[in-house]
């Protein structure tokens, strides 16, 4: 491994030596000293980059299709030119080895603001485009390499698109077959260069449609201060008239008058355009959002839950999308560490959404059908499609089109599948199909959205379930029973004969992202939460206030043994699913293989099994036996976070990602304080934004419905 790395950074910039006199200069004095210095600069670039240059030209064709042969002009010219300021530049602007790169830190930084400075207009014979090479290493045994090495370059825009197939392909040959035992496969190598990247149709619909969003709310905001102040104006004037017509007088106005003395302001005449602007006044949104009053019924415990998980789906980002911009060192190392569990396996924190989804949903549908004897289906669907799919649309097309625009930095990589996929895909988001479509591959348009469709797909097929439990307990438990039971079954047949880790952390085609797309993400393996949520809604319906009184009937010392005995087991349950998987991790990060019954048996019960014990626990909760936990989970602060969780889900993954694209060096993934500032400043800013989309789109849009409603 050594051997390894020491070469590939021999390859890429040559026998660095130390030179005092530049650490002691200062800034202003350093590129006049390289200038002079040329047995420094033929040791850092100039013996390796003429081999390589003289080779690939000798290799490359002259008419390649891909502008290989102006590229690797320019770059030639520029090795051979030391004593201009505009290779120096281009010199110090490519990435180099950094400390730690033998221990993992395989992210080697240029310098993104020097690069994006030459251009031809301050002087420069090119202009100049930072770019990033991305290759995957493997050893002559065909073991791959930890991670991947990054290499910034800053490219002359003769080198267009990034696109040098010819140029890759003899460097490659070279490398393979002079740097043994480096060998890396054309495939795997992925460069992407920073463009200028213009407006499609899908930003100016963004654009469109933020303004239309902001006008709504200006114009609510204004409308019923504005209209009450016009009708006063006008009632004035009304009442001058008429004390000046009861004296005969059109020039005098008599301020003793009964009509002066007791004015009457005319009620303000409502209209449909102005109760629609109405809807988006700021007064009563931000009202609403911190209106704390609850209902009888209300199971208050949920909102704690709910704010507790999507903080947890936070943090677990925060360490999932640094992945693109990480420095490696000692990563491995700290996935070994125990508590580690909770950020790669984060993943029941989204099954307790679909949990707490259909136990809701199954609950007031229950209630409903016992009130009116009938489905309102129209009502039903129309109600959850418009109020998912108009903040979701924002995202959509924020993220998807607007942010790779705006949003820019050495690792804007980070944003262009994204874009790209959502040129394609951007259709099967408002569809609610995104993890079926495509079929065989990982495109998504906005990469959190995923969820949104199976709790959609779930939500469709809910009634089903929930109209055999209400007219027919036996066949509606039976059915839902073995839905259950099946799914479990096939998620555990996909992972055996498939070869899968039990997430996609243990995944070891994780660059095909084959757990991904037979398991993650599909509806038929992520329902398990959800139809325990739906029984136990319905179970609530049925059986809460009975199983009220008969737990009010025992014993204190009763009540006690039964509340601890359950919080025991589903914690139990809970710690199970989460850190049990920590062997796996050791045996992983040891080169041994994962022991696939394991790895089956545990996907295929760790969803039921977390769904389980949620229940239970609402249910503790809701029964008394909750204590101190119950009051913690029901504390009305949570009540206001709580309407947040949808738009925080929504905003968190691009607010992590805006950072991450405008990073000047590589993210960090220690000391543990440092990723704990950025966890709670990320979170933070995710809450203020979750907020300015409650109230500008969320409860506007619940305000229009309930209005629809009464007419």
């Amino acid at each position: 491994m050594m051997r390894l790395l020491i070469s590939f950074s021999l390859v890429l910039l040559g026998r660095c030596q130390y030179h005092e006199t530049l650490l002691d200069s200062p800034p202003s004095s350093v590129l006049s000293s390289l200038q002079t210095n040329s047995p420094f600069l033929d040791d850092l670039v100039n013996n390796p980059l003429n081999y390589f240059i003289s080779n690939v030209k000798h290799k490359s064709p002259a008419d390649a299709k891909d502008d290989t042969a102006a590229c690797l002009e320019k770059i030639y010219s520029l090795a051979k030119s030391f004593k201009s300021e505009e290779s120096l530049r281009f010199v110090d602007a490519l990435g180099k080895p950094p400390s730690g790169f033998l221990n993992g830190n395989t992210v080697l930084m240029g310098s993104y603001d020097t690069c994006k400075s030459m251009i031809k207009s301050a002087g420069y014979g090119a202009n100049y485009k930072p770019c990033k090479i991305k290759a995957v290493m493997t050893l002559s045994n065909n073991t791959k390499v930890n991670t991947p090495v990054t290499w910034t370059v800053c490219f002359p825009k003769e080198c267009r698109n990034g696109n040098f197939t010819e140029l890759k392909r003899a460097i490659l040959n070279i490398i393979n077959s002079r740097y043994d035992p480096i060998h890396i496969a054309e495939k795997t190598v992925i460069t992407t260069c920073d463009e200028d990247y213009t407006y499609d149709v899908g930003a100016y619909c963004a654009i469109i449609l933020i303004s239309i969003i902001l006008f709504m709310v200006i114009v609510g905001t204004l409308w019923e201060p504005v209209v009450i102040l016009l009708t006063s104006m006008k009632a004035s004037e009304d009442r001058k008239v008429l004390v000046n017509s009861e004296h005969g007088n059109d020039d005098e106005i008599v301020p003793d008058s009964p009509a002066l003395s007791n004015p009457v302001v005319a009620p303000v005449q409502k209209s449909t355009i102005g109760e629609v602007f109405k809807c988006f006044s700021l007064q009563r949104t931000i009202g609403a959002l911190f209106n704390t009053t609850t209902k009888e019924g209300q199971i208050l415990c949920m909102n704690g839950i709910r704010v507790l998980s999507i903080n947890w789906v936070v943090l677990g980002h925060v360490y999932y999308i640094g992945l693109g911009a990480a420095d490696y060192t000692d990563y491995v190392a700290m996935w070994r560490r125990y508590p580690m569990a909770i950020i790669y396996n984060a993943l029941p924190s989204v099954d307790t959404f679909l949990f707490l989804s259909g136990f809701l949903v199954s609950l007031l549908l229950s209630k409903d059908l016992a009130r009116k004897g009938r489905f309102n289906a129209v009502g039903y669907y129309l109600h959850r499609y418009l109020r998912l799919t108009v903040p979701f649309l924002v995202v959509t097309l924020g993220q998807g089109f607007l942010a790779h625009v705006f949003i820019r930095g050495p690792f804007q990589d980070i944003l262009i599948p994204g874009h790209r996929n959502c040129v394609k895909w951007w259709w099967t988001n408002i569809l609610y199909i995104n993890n079926l479509v495509p079929w065989n591959k990982v495109e998504f348009c906005v990469g959190q959205s995923w969820y949104l469709s199976n709790d959609f797909q779930f939500f469709v097929f809910a009634p089903i379930f929930i109209w055999l439990l209400y007219k027919s307990p036996k066949i509606g438990i039976s059915v839902t029973l073995s839905t259950l039971l099946c799914s479990c079954v096939t998620a555990g047949i996909i992972c055996y004969y498939n070869n899968l880790g039990p997430t996609t952390v243990f995944d070891p085609h994780a660059a095909n992202f084959t757990d991904f797309r037979l398991l993650y993400d599909k509806p038929w393996i992520r329902c398990p939460p959800y139809l325990i949520g739906l029984l136990g809604g319905w179970f609530c319906f049925k059986n809460l206030d009975s199983l009220k009184l008969y737990v009010s009937r025992l014993s204190f010392v009763t009540r006690l043994l039964v509340s601890v005995t359950l919080w025991i087991i589903t914690c139990t349950v809970q710690y199970l699913v989460v850190f049990g998987l920590h062997n796996d991790m050791l045996r992983k990060t040891n080169g041994e293989k994962l022991n696939l019954a394991e790895s089956s048996l545990y996907e295929s019960l760790a969803r039921s099994g977390w769904g389980l014990a949620l229940l239970l626990q609402i249910l503790m909760c809701q029964c008394g036996l909750g204590g101190f936990i119950n009051k913690l989970l029901s504390w009305r602060g949570w009540i206001v976070l709580s309407r947040l969780t949808f738009s925080v889900y929504l905003l968190h993954y691009i607010i992590i990602q805006s950072f991450i694209v405008q990073l000047r060096h590589p993210f960090f993934y220690k000391p543990d304080y440092e990723i704990a500032i950025l966890y709670i400043g990320f979170l933070g800013m995710s809450y203020l934004a979750a907020a300015l989309m409650y109230i500008m789109v969320e409860q506007p849009l619940i305000f229009i419905e309930r209005m629809t409603y009464r007419r």
